[in-house]
């Protein structure tokens, strides 16, 4: 008789034990989620918030520009004007998604150039390269190129009395997408510290991807700055 309820008392236990097991490994699996979620969520809002601190910085920077220009020079003004509009309306098409397309950047970027040839008339030249066609399909976080090409603009061209070229190149490498501005302005002043476009860059690479990609700043040579943006490969958006 007593092995009969020694052997129940064993098995009993043993249930409440797997049943209490299982709540316990239940309640881990919600916290593990709840903590997940709210990672998420905290990359998320912190990733927005470093897109919405590059967004205005332009669209301040260009409404300013036509400001100063509307009586001085009205033709410029109207041009510039024109192509914020052409550049609000890609801007919108896209969407405040978290990935877009390298073509879709690409777009946003010939419009700020365009911006800043309008302004800037002769003084300013660029091109935009991409390897292959396939190239532009690729999924990419949006606003990554556009603050590599205002700070070639507003601190390679805009100070060189000559003016000079800006080129984007966009081509796949070993296992990573490298997208690259080039200027042929002023060059790297040692002194300067980092602009909050930059800053920002760095920043919202380190969120996305950890180590895995990189900014790269380096003198271009015979004269001006490159700008290397390399994330790891992406897959097609």
């Amino acid at each position: 008789m007593w092995e009969t309820v020694f052997v129940g008392a064993v098995v009993t236990a043993f249930f409440l034990y797997f049943s209490h097991s299982r709540e316990v490994s239940a309640a881990l699996e919600r916290e593990r989620r709840r903590a997940a979620e709210a990672l998420q969520a905290g990359t998320a809002a912190r990733l927005g918030l470093l897109q919405a601190q590059i967004e205005p910085h332009f669209l301040f920077n260009t409404l300013a520009n036509i400001h100063s220009l509307v009586k001085e020079d009205p033709d410029t003004a109207s041009r510039i004007l024109e192509q914020l509009n052409i550049y609000l309306r890609t801007s919108l098409r896209r969407t405040r998604e978290a990935t877009t397309t390298v073509g879709e950047d690409l777009d946003l970027v010939e419009a700020l150039l365009n911006i800043a040839s309008a302004r800037l008339g002769a003084r300013l030249a660029h091109t935009i390269v991409v390897e292959s066609p396939e190239l532009r399909a690729a999924a990419l976080p949006p606003l990554l190129l556009q603050p590599l090409v205002e700070n070639a603009i507003r601190h390679g061209i805009e100070p060189a009395v000559a003016g000079g070229t800006i080129g984007v190149d966009v081509r796949k490498g070993s296992g990573s997408l490298e997208l690259t501005v080039t200027d042929t302005g002023l060059g790297l002043n040692p002194n300067a510290p980092e602009g909050v476009g930059l800053a920002n860059v760095r920043a919202r690479l380190a969120t996305l991807y950890g180590t895995k990609a990189k900014l790269l700043l380096y003198e271009n040579v015979p004269r001006g700055v490159v700008a290397k943006l390399i994330v790891p490969t992406p897959v097609t958006a």
